[in-house]
Formats: structure tokens, sequence, C-alpha cells
């Protein structure tokens, strides 16, 4: 039977959720976040694998374009995933804002 060594792998990658002892730790995102569906902000600490780092780096550098065209492709392979209504999200979260951040009125102009 192989010995399996768990010595040092006290850290975890965030993402994938493997254990990392600290010198596999490839990439780490350290600031403030926040939670808009526990309605809260705080400070995290992310530690990722090399895996999940180049993954989340290759994210980085497509535009905006490439993740319009994710998203349709993942809306029309996934029946089960709802079509947001982008107009009824927006009024709701600013209606329903916790974080007291003012928006502009329907005209585009005031606060």
């Amino acid at each position: 039977m192989p010995i399996t060594l768990t010595k040092g792998l006290d850290q975890k990658c965030y993402d994938c959720g493997i254990a990392l002892n600290q010198l596999e730790i490839a990439y780490e995102i350290r600031g403030e976040f926040v939670d808009y569906i526990e309605r809260k902000t705080g400070t995290i600490n992310i530690t990722l694998c090399s895996g999940c780092r180049e993954r989340i780096i290759e994210y980085l550098k497509k535009d905006q374009g490439d993740a319009i065209l994710k998203r349709k492709e993942l809306e029309r392979d996934n029946p089960r995933m709802p079509a947001v209504d982008y107009a009824e999200a927006e009024k709701e979260f600013i209606d329903n804002n916790p974080f007291g951040v003012k928006y502009p009125d329907d005209a585009g102009v005031g606060m």
C-alpha cells in the first residue's frame, strides 16, 4: 500500500479545491470583496494552483465580446440555465441596493 504524504498541505486552491503546500501556491489575490447575494462586504485572500492561475489569466486576456459569446453558448447548450432579464435585474438591484450607491435616474441625468 503506497504511503500518502499530507504534511505541509495546509493551503488549498480556492478554485479547484486541491490541497497545496506553501511552495505550490502559484497566484494569490488579496483585497476587498462585495457579496451581492449575502449583501455584505469584507476582505478576502484567495490562493490558486498553477492550473487555475493559467485559466484565469486566459480569461483576463479576453475581451467582453468573448464573454458574451461564451454566455450565449452556455445558454444554448444548457436549457436549464435561465436567460436573464437584465432590465428587471438592474431595476431590482437599484431599488434594493444594499451598499448605498447612487445611480443616475432613468433619463441618465441627475441622482
